[in-house]
Order: C-alpha cells, then structure tokens, then sequence
C-alpha cells in the first residue's frame, strides 16, 4: 500500500504540473549572437541576407546569396528608445548603431530567428522598433508591415520606427504555430551614406508573448491531480485507522 501512495502521489504531481506547463506563454525577444537566450524561448537573430535594390520587389521576396552571419547588440546611445523588456536592439555589424563608424548602404536587411511550440493556435502580442522600419513575417506569412520613412530625420516617419510614439503593438489572435517557427525581420535601410558615420543607423528589436488558445479543462486535469492527492489522504487514513 505504501507503493500504490508513492505512486498516486506522483501521478497527482505530474498531472498537476502539466496542467501548470501547458498554460505557460511562449516569451520572445531579439538578442544578438553569443549573447545567451536573456531567458526567453527563441533562438538569436541572425543576419540572413541582404537586396541592394531601388524597391522592394513584388511577390515573395528572394534575396542573392542568402548567408549565415553572426548579429550584435547595439546601443541605442540615446537616438533610439530604450529595447523593449526582455530583449536588446540588434544590428548586422557592431558599428552601425547610433553614434557608430559606419552608415549601412540602402537596401532590405533580412534577420531570423527561431522557436519551438506545440503546434496549435496562439493568441499573444508582438512589439517592434526599427530603423528606418520593418516588415516582419511568420513562417512567410506577413504579420507586420513597413512603416513609411516620411520626413523624419531620425527614423521612420509611421511605425514600425525607433521610438517609442513609432513603436508598431500587434495584437496576435489565433495565429498557427509549427513545432519549429521562423521570424523574419526585414529592416528597410534609407542609406545616407553621405552623412556623417553614425548619422543613419540600422536596427532592430522586438519581443513578443504568446499562449496556446487551447486550455485544459479543470474537470481534467487540474480536479484529477487534487483528486489524487485527495485519494492518497483517504487511504493513509484508513490504514492509520
């Protein structure tokens, strides 16, 4: 008897952490690479490719010569906002933050990153910043698109930009998760090379949170594992009896 208490005590356990871990929301933010996970679930951005081109092109975008390459942190030296909680502004080179040696030539910069799920519906939010802007797209599907430049001298005029009033808040509403999922950050450079070195940064940062639209039902799992543990007592009493 005392075997079948060990062991109802851990399916009360193991029921009552499932219903904890499948409850538990997804958190994502950028970070650059070798800078560890700063505690969320996606991988780090990387810099995935490059289109020097007049205009974005029509249909699915193709970049030439898609690559692997390393991303980092940037400081946004008081030009952009503050990155968003749980994450930090990210660039394809350590010198094309604000105030950096190095102004990005016009063209469409692609970074990713990856996440695992249980495939599914998801609910949630997506924050991003950018300079100039971006358009961010789920395993190839649109979800954001590029603000507009405008006139601003710092970023872009309509969010997605670099501040906080140009800030683009997604609210995500059944959105459907592989196991394995793509963000794609495409920054829109505006390319003042002939400013001085730092004048026209280029980054990103987002974060996002997200919760599976699929809960369990108290009756199940929660009611089972209390149950359980209801049953352990009652059994304890009667040999104690």
């Amino acid at each position: 008897m005392k075997c079948l208490g060990k062991f109802t005590i851990l399916g009360a356990v193991l029921a009552a952490s499932t219903t904890l871990a499948y409850a538990s929301p997804i958190q994502l933010g950028s970070y650059a690479s070798g800078a560890g996970s700063q505690g969320n679930a996606n991988s780090a951005m990387t810099f995935s490719g490059v289109e020097f081109t007049s205009g974005w092109p029509t249909g699915t975008p193709t970049f030439g010569a898609p690559f692997t390459a390393p991303t980092f942190a940037l400081n946004p030296n008081g030009v952009w906002d503050t990155a968003l909680s749980n994450s930090t502004w990210v660039g394809a080179a350590p010198t094309v933050g604000p105030g950096g040696s190095l102004n990005p030539p016009y063209g469409y910069y692609e970074f990713t990153s990856t996440f695992d799920a249980t495939a599914g519906t998801y609910n949630g939010t997506l924050n991003v910043l950018a300079d100039d802007t971006v358009e961010v797209l789920l395993n190839g599907n649109p979800l954001i698109p590029f603000g507009t430049i405008g006139n601003d001298s710092t970023c872009a005029q309509y969010a997605p930009g670099c501040l906080a009033s140009t800030e683009y808040s997604l609210l995500l509403s059944g959105v459907s998760l592989d196991s394995t999922n793509t963000l794609e950050f495409i920054v829109e450079q505006a390319g003042n090379v002939g400013g001085s070195p730092g004048s026209d940064p280029s980054g990103v940062d987002f974060n996002a949170s997200l919760s599976s639209t699929v809960t369990p039902e108290p009756s199940s799992l929660f009611l089972l594992g209390t149950g359980l543990l209801g049953a352990v007592g009652a059994v304890r009493r009667r040999f104690a009896a």
